[in-house]
């Protein structure tokens, strides 16, 4: 495999994990606050 296409596919890969550790933490703030929200009613 050349280096520049090995290249390109790390940086994909990257790409996608930021991509879906960026979705995790948001969906984790979101469901934290409304989580908390419920017993204070």
């Amino acid at each position: 495999m050349p280096a520049d296409a090995l290249l390109v596919t790390v940086i994909v890969v990257a790409i996608f994990v930021v991509f879906a550790l960026t979705l995790a933490w948001a969906d984790r703030q979101t469901s934290s606050r409304r989580l908390d929200s419920d017993p204070k009613r």
